[in-house]
């Protein structure tokens, strides 16, 4: 089911917070490409919003670890992966799959 989450895309390098169904999430443009994604680190259930992006990785702000934007791969192998979502931009819009 696609929901939609936005009225328009984030600025380039920017994540935009959303909740939906009970969900928080985030959106990001990252070199012109759309992401999406849980809005909380699987080790300490911090926002992610309050780290950063480095190159296509979002970095947890409390313990450094990092996440893959595409596949939500951890950068350590004893840290769970960041739940991601299917996301698409249509008439300017912005849907996740959930």
């Amino acid at each position: 089911m696609w929901v939609k989450v936005l009225d328009a895309a984030p600025k380039e390098g920017t994540m935009v917070e959303a909740t939906i169904e009970g969900k928080k999430i985030f959106v990001t443009t990252n070199n012109g490409v759309l992401y999406a994604a849980e809005n909380r680190c699987p080790h300490e259930d911090i926002e992610l919003t309050l780290g950063c992006l480095k190159g296509n990785r979002v970095k947890c702000s409390l313990h450094g670890y990092s996440f893959d934007l595409a596949t939500g791969d951890s950068s350590e192998a004893d840290v769970d992966n960041m739940q991601t979502y299917a996301v698409k931009q249509k008439n300017h819009q912005i849907y996740i799959q959930l």
